[in-house]
């Protein structure tokens, strides 16, 4: 039963460190302003 519990438990660390870093990256991609581009694109016709 404990190796169970130990599986167990080592699945929910997982799906707890995954989601902790989509947190993250989701909070640093919304509050972060978008960065404009240095050479505008030139379009000739």
């Amino acid at each position: 039963m404990e190796t169970v519990l130990g599986l167990f438990g080592m699945a929910l660390w997982i799906v707890a460190v995954i989601a902790l870093a989509a947190g993250i990256t989701y909070a640093v991609v919304r509050l972060t302003p978008e960065r404009e581009d240095k050479k505008p694109e030139t379009t000739e016709a």
